[in-house]
């Protein structure tokens, strides 16, 4: 007796789908309003460039009158001369290279500093895609420039 009543869940279960339709569930509130999460190739140049700019806090901070830390504040770097920046103690030979900062000069400095200016004491490996350096280019322009 015990048996036929082991059996009722499988009958039960087996006959619960049948036909070749396919239903979806319904849309709950929930679902409908969870956070869209954001991937790297749906963040716009200027969230990519902060979020890759978290790499470089540790050593340099972008506000206007920011300290100095392993590297130089960097406030108004656009257009400034290469070691310049008061109260900060460059290498000699960032302090003798007369590079002017530009996205270019930048661009090349942050592909692979050791290259770029041999003899500097950025101790970083560098960027190497360049759609990567691009957009760290574009926040700091954004967050170094005078409005």
């Amino acid at each position: 007796m015990h048996v036929k009543y082991l059996f009722l869940p499988i009958i039960l279960l087996s006959s619960c789908g049948g036909g070749d339709s396919v239903s979806t569930p319904a849309a709950t509130p929930e679902a409908e309003s969870a956070p869209v999460v954001k991937t790297a190739t749906s963040l716009t140049p200027m969230e990519r460039g902060a979020k890759l700019y978290k790499r470089c806090v540790a050593c340099h901070t972008l506000d206007e009158g920011g300290k100095h830390k392993v590297g130089p504040n960097l406030w108004g770097v656009y257009g400034a001369t290469a070691g310049s920046k008061d109260g900060f103690n460059y290498s000699k030979v960032m302090a003798a290279s007369n590079v002017v900062w530009d996205d270019e000069t930048l661009d090349a400095y942050i592909k692979k500093p050791s290259e770029f200016m041999k003899g500097n004491r950025m101790s970083f490996v560098g960027i190497k895609k360049a759609a990567d350096r691009e957009a760290i280019l574009l926040y700091m322009r954004a967050k170094t420039t005078p409005q």
